[in-house]
C-alpha cells in the first residue's frame, strides 16, 4: 500500500411564502435529512444533492427521487454526460417541478440546477440558453443557472463564444429580477474571480469549484466563510469530483480519493463506504457535495451519513491529505501542468517511509495527532493502516515531526507495543521494521 500523509493542517418553499425551501419528501424517503444551507435569497438546500454527469439518466433521477434527494444538478453539455431533458423530464413525471409545488400538486419539489456551456458566454447566447433550460426542462422558471466555465480553452468549445462571462452575468442578473431564475453563479472561481463577483448588482449564491480530501480549496473557503459571518451576503461553496474523478482526469491510474488507505480504514471501522466518510467530512464543514451515480443503493448510501460521526481528530486526519493524491500516474499524464491545476510535492519535511511487521503478531499502524497523549488513545489515535503478517509492508508518505504507534490489531486492551517520530535527518527514504518493544516503553 501507498499513500500521502500531509502534515496536520487545521485549520425551500413553505405553505406561507414566506421562506422558500427545496423539499421532496415521500412515502418512499428512507434515509435521515441531509445537513442544509439557506441561501441569501432565503431558499434552503441540502447540502448533498445528485450530480448527474457520467450518464445519469431518466430512470437515475427517478430512484434517487424515491429514496429522498431534494437537489439535482445538471447541465447543457451532452458532451460532458449531462442529459438536461432528461433530468427535467423525470422531475416532471415524479410531480416535483417548482410549478407542481407552487400550484398545490405536490408537498414540495426537487431544486435542480442547470449550468450554461462556455462556448454560450455572452448576454444574448445566455438569454438564450436560459430559453433552452426551460424548454428542456418543461418549467417557467429555473432555480439555479450557473455558468459552466469562466472561459473557453482548446477542446471544450467547439466555437469562440460571442462574449464574456461578465456579459453573461447582466443577463443572469436580470433573469433573477423577472423572476425566471432564483439562484445564480459560476464553477471554477478563484481569488481574482471573487473580488469581481463581489462588485456585482446581484452577487453569487451558489460557487461550484473543484473539491475532495487532496483538493481543499482552503483559501477560497475561508474567504467564503468570512463573507457569510459578516452577513451582508451569504454564498453556498458547493463541491464538484469530491469522489476524486478529477485526478482520473489528470492521469491518475486509480482514484486516490476510494483508495487511500486512511479513508478506507475509516470506512472500515464504522462500516460505511468511502463515499459515506468523505461526504460527512465535507458536508459538516458546510460544503456541500453532488456524488453522480446510477446504482440505487449507491445514491442511498451516499445520502445516509448519520449513522456514525467521525471524530475530531479523523477530521483533522483527512484535512492532512490536502495537496497530496497517492498512487500512480500514467506516462504523460496531466498531473502538474499548470493550466491544469495540478499540484504535486516538493515539501522539504516530506519522508517516504517503508514499514516492515517484525512483531510476531498482526499489527495496526496509528497517527497520532499532535498534543495527544501517545501511550493512551483518547479517541484521537487515528488509524492508517494494518500489518496483518510477518513481513509485511507498509509505505507511507509522512513528514517529519509526526508520530506513529503500533499496536496488536483487533484487541481490546489498547497497548502500544512500538512507536516512533519521524525524523527527516535520517533521511527522505526510511525504513524501519516494527519489533515489539512494549516491555521497554
Amino acid at each position: 500500500m501507498n499513500f500521502s500523509f500531509l502534515a496536520l493542517c487545521i485549520l425551500c418553499l413553505v405553505p406561507d411564502k414566506s421562506k422558500f425551501q427545496a423539499s421532496a419528501s415521500t412515502d418512499d424517503d428512507t434515509t435521515s435529512p441531509p445537513p442544509t444551507f439557506t441561501l441569501s435569497n432565503n431558499i434552503t438546500i441540502p447540502l448533498i444533492g445528485l450530480g448527474s454527469a457520467s450518464g445519469v439518466r431518466y430512470s437515475n433521477v427517478q430512484s434517487a427521487i424515491d429514496v429522498g434527494y431534494k437537489f439535482v444538478d445538471t447541465a447543457q453539455s451532452l458532451s460532458w454526460g449531462y442529459h438536461e431533458a432528461e433530468v427535467g423530464k423525470a422531475i416532471k413525471d415524479a410531480k416535483r417541478r417548482w410549478e407542481d409545488w407552487h400550484s398545490g400538486e405536490s408537498n414540495g419539489y426537487v431544486f435542480v440546477q442547470t449550468k450554461i456551456h462556455p462556448q454560450d458566454l455572452g448576454y444574448g447566447a445566455t438569454k438564450k440558453a436560459i430559453q433552452l433550460s426551460l424548454e428542456r426542462m418543461e418549467v417557467t422558471s429555473l432555480d439555479s443557472v450557473l455558468i459552466h466555465k469562466p472561459r473557453c480553452w482548446e477542446g471544450i468549445c467547439t466555437r469562440e463564444p460571442e462574449g464574456t462571462w461578465e456579459d453573461s452575468w447582466v443577463a443572469l442578473e436580470e433573469a433573477v429580477h423577472d423572476g425566471t431564475v432564483r439562484s445564480i453563479g459560476i464553477c471554477d472561481v478563484d481569488n481574482s474571480l471573487l473580488d469581481q463577483l463581489l462588485t456585482k448588482r446581484i452577487g453569487p449564491t451558489i460557487i461550484q469549484n473543484w473539491f475532495d480530501p487532496f483538493h481543499q480549496d482552503k483559501e477560497l473557503r475561508r474567504r467564503i466563510q468570512e463573507i457569510n459571518e459578516k452577513g451582508e451576503q451569504k454564498v453556498l461553496y458547493q463541491a464538484y469530483s469530491t469522489l476524486g474523478t478529477q485526478w482520473m482526469m489528470r492521469g491518475y491510474t486509480n482514484n486516490p480519493v476510494l483508495n487511500n488507505p486512511i479513508l478506507k480504514s475509516l470506512a472500515k471501522k464504522y462500516s460505511v463506504s468511502v463515499p459515506q466518510v468523505v461526504i460527512q467530512w465535507a458536508t459538516r464543514q458546510g460544503v456541500m457535495v453532488l456524488p453522480a451515480s446510477r446504482n440505487r443503493s449507491h445514491q442511498e448510501s451516499n445520502l445516509d451519513i448519520s449513522g456514525f460521526r467521525l471524530s475530531d481528530a479523523e477530521m483533522q486526519s483527512i484535512d492532512a491529505l490536502d495537496g497530496h493524491p497517492s498512487g500512480k500516474i500514467k506516462p504523460n499524464g496531466r498531473l502538474g501542468r499548470k493550466q491544469d491545476g495540478g499540484r504535486s510535492s516538493n515539501n522539504p519535511n516530506e519522508v517516504g517511509l517503508q514499514l516492515v511487521n517484525k512483531a510476531k503478531v498482526p499489527l495496526d499502524v496509528f497517527w497520532v495527532p499532535e498534543g495527544a497523549d501517545i501511550m493512551k488513545d483518547e479517541g484521537d489515535h487515528v488509524k492508517v493502516g494494518e500489518l496483518n503478517r510477518h513481513a509485511d509492508v507498509l509505505n507511507l508518505n509522512s513528514y517529519h515531526g509526526h508520530v506513529f504507534v503500533f499496536k496488536e490489531h483487533g484487541k481490546s486492551d489498547e497497548r502500544v507495543l512500538n512507536h516512533f517520530v519521524v525524523d527527516k535527518g535520517m533521511g527522505g527514504s526510511q525504513h524501519h521494521e516494527i519489533k515489539d518493544r512494549s516491555g521497554e516503553l
